[in-house]
Formats: C-alpha cells, structure tokens, sequence
C-alpha cells in the first residue's frame, strides 16, 4: 500500500471528523479521532490507541475491543488497556463463547449495554458468567460497533468493583464515539489492510541497512507492542517524531503495517 493512500485516507477522516465540529461537538471526542487517524494504516494500533483513549475517558479498569461478527463461534479481544497500577487480568486472546445470549444482546442494541451485576445478570449464559468471573469482571459495559449494515466488531469497558455511577459525560457519549470515530476509523484502516498484496516477497535483508539508528530503534520498540505514544514517552522525543521514523522505516522495508514490520524485524534481525 503506497503512503499516498494511507495520506489520503487520512485527508478525507479528518475532514468529515475534524474540519467541520459539528459532526463532533464534544472536544475529548475530537481528540480521540485526531489520536486514531495517526495510526489508520494498521488495524491492531487503531485498536490500541482506541482502546487506551477510551479506558481513560470512563475510567475503566479495562477496555478492550477486536474486529467481530454475531455469526461467530468465538470471540477473542484483539487489544485491550488496562488500568495502571491495579492488578487486572488481561484478556487479549481469551476466548469467549460469541454465540452467549449477553453478546447477542449487545448486537441487538445500537447504543450501550449495561450490565451492571456480572454475577447474578440473567442475560450471561453460565460459561461466560463462569469466565467472567475468574477475571474479577463485576460491572460491565459494551457496544457493539457497525459500518452500514455490516458488523465490524466488540467494544468493552470492565471494572473489578460493583459499580453505580460512571463519568456520565464519556458514558453519554460513548455510542458517539462508536458510531462516529471507531466504526469509520477501523473501517478505513481494515479497508487499506485487505487492499494490501499479502502475496509480496519478504522484504530483502540488504534494506535493513537503509534504516537509521533512531528509524531501527523505534521500529524494534513497535515490534513489542509499545504504542506510538509509550515510544515518545520512553525517548523523550514528540508523537510526530516517532510516527515520521515508523513510516519512514516501513517505506523503506516495503511493508504496510507494524505487524508486517515487526515480521521483517523477527526474520532478519537477531533477537
């Protein structure tokens, strides 16, 4: 996928999310869409940043998310942020039964879903009551998330303690930012992945060499699973700074995504 694609894509979300206010009144909203058009051409960090914005704005103990259909058998989050200094259970990988009547619901339901007693809400089948409760889920939120007619995915907010009263204004809004920043976003950057030529030879060693100390730094960062922002965070350098020498270092492996990156980095790079 040529850069020019991703730039324009780009273009295009922040003029329908960004230029005209109206589409977004609430201003963390507008933050939250400027954060996720920086990472369009990679599914996986749209997820992460996604859901690390969101745990923020509903002070969650957790929010994770990934790409879904109702007809599934399973459902496994493909991203998740959790809490800081808490001890809460992750569950990137973690099956689930998607066919539970309590995801039913959420697919069923254009806005939120409440559940507020995990342990004793009818809608949960005994498996995933089961499941849920092994990981300390006491309250729960979830939306599901829907480009036209099309089912894209499974966003959820967790806490480990019975809760009542949640920010109201990021609760309120949250179908907002469902349907008006992560459908679009998500859409546009699953859209420019399928687009992608999966059958393309594995980037030649002799590139390696074309890339930067800082460029290989900061791709080797990104190949752990750090975030753009815990990239700037840990060098002390600007969000912009780290995304330029990310996309520089993909052009120059000729490889679309920090998936494909930190599969040329695994490949001809020791560990």
């Amino acid at each position: 996928m040529h850069s020019d694609d991703v730039l324009q894509t780009q273009r295009r979300l922040r003029c329908s999310l960004l230029d005209d206010r109206s589409a977004l009144p609430w201003r963390p909203a507008r933050e939250f869409a400027a954060q996720m058009l920086l990472y369009v051409e990679d599914p996986l960090q749209c997820w992460r940043v996604g859901v690390e914005c969101l745990r923020e704005l509903l002070d969650a103990d957790r929010v994770d998310g990934g790409f879904a259909e109702p007809g599934q058998a399973l459902y496994a989050p493909l991203a998740e942020s959790l809490r800081p200094g808490r001890a809460v259970p992750s569950v990137v990988g973690f099956a689930m039964d998607a066919r539970d009547p309590s995801l039913a619901a959420v697919w069923a339901t254009e806005g939120v879903v409440v559940f507020g007693d995990v342990a004793s809400d009818a809608r949960f089948g005994p498996q995933m009551r089961a499941q849920l409760g092994a990981i300390g889920t006491r309250t729960k939120l979830a939306v599901s998330l829907h480009d036209g007619h099309r089912s894209l995915g499974l966003l959820c907010a967790d806490w480990i303690e019975p809760r009542t009263v949640w920010r109201s204004e990021a609760c309120t809004h949250l179908p907002l930012l469902a349907r008006a920043v992560l459908t679009p976003v998500l859409t546009a950057a699953r859209s420019l992945d399928d687009a992608r030529d999966d059958a393309r030879a594995a980037p030649d060693p002799a590139a390696l060499a074309g890339l930067t100390p800082a460029e290989l730094k900061v791709a080797r960062m990104a190949a752990t699973g750090m975030s753009y922002k815990e990239i700037a965070r840990e060098l002390k350098r600007s969000f912009s700074t780290v995304d330029h020498q990310l996309r520089s270092a993909r052009d120059k492996l000729g490889v679309s995504s920090t998936a494909r990156l930190a599969g040329a980095l695994s490949i001809h790079l020791p560990h």
